[in-house]
């Protein structure tokens, strides 16, 4: 029986949906991300950091199958409008040979190299390797200062650096100039350079004295992984003082 374009036309709509999955599961692990940080941050239980690993893997191994099925499946299709399938046995078996080639060489190895997984784990050594720079406890089993203390050092510093120097709010989109490294927000900077041509680093004292154009801004990922970490700072304080004894 022939293929008609209603049929191409379900196989399209059904390939889209596919890939709406693929999208909800890079969702799934960078929630899975934040809830391993927050482990290692608050507990540093590494069992169950890393049953939240094993997590990411197999939402990892999900996005692997979903994509190599789609490409598949895009091959057959391709294959039926040419003309070089022509009845459904030669389609199933066509598909099944394009997974098998897209499955080859398959293996954890390969998903342990996700780039979700791999920023987890680098964030997860920069956490640990401030935990092992933190002060030694002092005699009595406490802290000079107490935890409480240094999270709230800690804290002002950060908010401090996380505020825009041209509009003195915290950032939310933070963009850096490429050509002397300051950061802005996003949406005003860039109307501050859309209302007035010829505008300037609006940072006192700045050495670059070249007109600010969009050209010159890029998202700045540093702050963000900031903004990130003093939200976690946030929260750990918020569910201690929940804890605490009235």
């Amino acid at each position: 029986m022939a293929v008609s374009a209603a049929h191409f036309r379900n196989l399209d709509s059904s390939l889209d949906s596919l890939k709406k999955c693929s999208k909800y599961v890079l969702t799934g692990m960078e929630f899975a991300s934040e809830v391993a940080l927050d482990v290692q941050e608050m507990t540093a239980n590494e069992d169950q950091v890393q049953e939240v690993e094993d997590v990411m893997v197999e939402y990892a191994a999900m996005e692997r199958d979903l994509n190599q099925f789609v490409e598949a499946v895009e091959t057959v299709k391709h294959q039926l409008k040419s003309g070089e399938l022509s009845d459904h046995v030669a389609v199933e078996k066509a598909l099944s040979e394009q997974l098998e080639v897209g499955q080859q060489g398959n293996s954890k190895e390969q998903l342990l190299q996700h780039e979700m997984i791999t920023s987890l784990h680098e964030k997860l050594r920069e956490l640990k390797g401030e935990e092992e720079a933190a002060p030694s406890p002092q005699p009595g089993g406490s802290q000079a200062g107490g935890d409480d203390d240094d999270d709230d050092i800690q804290m002002t510093q950060t908010e401090d650096n996380l505020k825009c120097p041209f509009t003195q709010q915290e950032f939310k989109e933070p963009v850096k100039n490429k050509k002397c490294g300051h950061v802005y927000e996003k949406g005003p900077i860039i109307q501050h350079i859309r209302r007035k041509k010829g505008v300037k680093c609006p940072v006192g004292a700045c050495a670059n004295t070249d007109p600010l154009s969009e050209q010159d801004l890029e998202d700045d990922l540093e702050t963000r992984k900031k903004i990130q970490k003093k939200n976690r700072q946030a929260g750990r304080k918020e569910a201690r003082n929940r804890d605490m004894p009235f």
